[in-house]
């Protein structure tokens, strides 16, 4: 087995059409079915099964998959351990869920980029913990903040926060009588405060009249200032206009939530991203 092997498999497992796979890897199709028949034939085993429309993984095949991404794991971080000078530099790539890009989060951004400045930041935003841990697992961004549940399996947490979400409407001097034809403004499904919302109203036995979604912060509070719809989230995110929003509690079980930074669970850490968890812990920021 040759490592080129493992890129063709994981890309191949992964879009599911040997076509695509040799795309997207630039090489002929048939240097892929190639590849991956000396592959079985040098294991005896059958890596996919084949289909007209396509190739599914066998179970010797999804086992294959199994060490393969650990190789790959291994060869990232030996490569990143290689190359670090030792100092903070190169890319250090964020991922970032909506609420936490409205929040102190970029105060401690600001002063991480003044004090090392040869260390280019990159982030990526998102609303679904389930989009970002793919991504750390992906080598695609180094670690992630993640709001809600997750299921840390394969992460380390590196920083963690309480923190408490809340019913916010456009300013109001007397509380609505009542929320039944209200309508809510919510990310798309994934975000864990779209969750919360959804049961919420399920509990409550209310009827969202409508269910407007968004995929940014800015067209949210835009949809709540304006007084289209209520949203249910954390107070950090009105913090730049407190005095334009309204903001009612829930009921104790809907209250509570958290924000975690994770990273990959035994893989090479950065001196880049070595010195922002440490500036982020040293800092307690809270969203």
């Amino acid at each position: 087995m040759e490592l080129s092997d493992i890129d063709i498999i994981l890309t191949v497992a992964r879009s599911g059409k040997i076509s695509q796979a040799a795309k997207e890897l630039n090489y002929a199709q048939s240097n892929v079915t190639t590849r991956i028949k000396k592959l079985e034939q040098e294991y005896q085993v059958q890596l996919f099964n084949r289909f007209p429309k396509g190739v599914v993984l066998t179970s010797k095949g999804e086992q294959f998959v199994q060490y393969a991404t650990r190789i790959r794991d291994l060869l990232n971080d030996l490569e990143q351990d290689m190359t670090d000078p030792g100092e903070p530099s190169g890319t250090l790539k964020i991922g970032i869920v909506e609420t936490a890009a409205s929040s102190r989060f970029m105060e401690i951004l600001n002063e991480y980029q003044v004090t090392y400045p040869e260390v280019s930041i990159s982030l990526v935003n998102a609303t679904s913990p389930k989009v970002l841990r793919k991504k750390i697992q992906e080598y695609v961004i180094d670690g992630a903040f993640i709001s809600g549940a997750c299921v840390k399996e394969g992460l380390k947490v590196e920083y963690e926060m309480q923190d408490t979400v809340h019913i916010i409407s456009k300013r109001m001097d007397v509380p609505p009588e009542s929320l039944c034809q209200v309508s809510w403004v919510v990310f798309p499904k994934g975000c864990p405060y779209r969750e919360i919302t959804e049961e919420y109203l399920q509990e409550e036995g209310l009827s969202a009249r409508n269910i407007i979604e968004v995929s940014t912060m800015d067209n949210l509070l835009s949809c709540v200032e304006s007084g289209v719809a209520f949203t249910i989230m954390p107070c950090s995110v009105i913090h730049k206009k407190p005095d334009e929003f309204s903001v009612y509690d829930l009921a104790e079980r809907f209250t509570h939530t958290t924000t975690t930074f994770v990273r990959g669970e035994d893989r090479y850490v950065s001196s880049a991203l070595d010195r922002f968890v440490k500036l982020l812990n040293q800092k307690c920021i809270t969203f």
